[in-house]
């Protein structure tokens, strides 16, 4: 079955088209000249019984990936929806060609805010299940 750590390992090492640097784990604080940075977080899932007599079926796992686009503020409104919408594009089509449980992924995908060490920032943020 599929481990808490090799999911998240393996949605951090998604290559993401657009994205300049990957960590594999949340930072503390970001630079402006690494942006666009995706990392992972908030792993959770849940099993139930396999069988009346066996537990720990198909896990569920879920993390959230998250990709800071840019820092908000900044008055570049256009460019910035435009840059996670096509960070949006490309983190789904590296989740659809992902192989990292041994079920199939699923997830659900926005744009939204993130704040890091006080900072807002543009981000795309999914929502990402996986099952075994």
């Amino acid at each position: 079955m599929t481990t808490y750590a090799g999911f998240v390992s393996g949605l951090a090492g998604l290559g993401v088209s657009g994205v300049a640097t990957a960590l594999s784990y949340p930072p503390a604080a970001l630079n402006t000249a690494d942006l666009p940075v995706m990392w992972v977080q908030l792993p959770r899932g849940e099993s139930g019984a396999l069988t009346f007599q066996a537990n720990d079926g198909w896990p569920t796992l879920r993390a959230d990936v998250v990709i800071a686009v840019e820092a908000v503020g900044q008055e570049q409104q256009a460019g910035n929806a435009a840059a996670a919408m096509a960070l949006m594009d490309a983190l789904a089509m590296a989740l659809g060609s992902a192989d990292i449980c041994r079920g199939p992924l699923s997830w659900a995908i926005r744009q939204g805010i993130v704040e890091v060490a006080g900072i807002s920032y543009w981000a795309v943020i999914a929502q990402v299940e996986g099952r075994g």
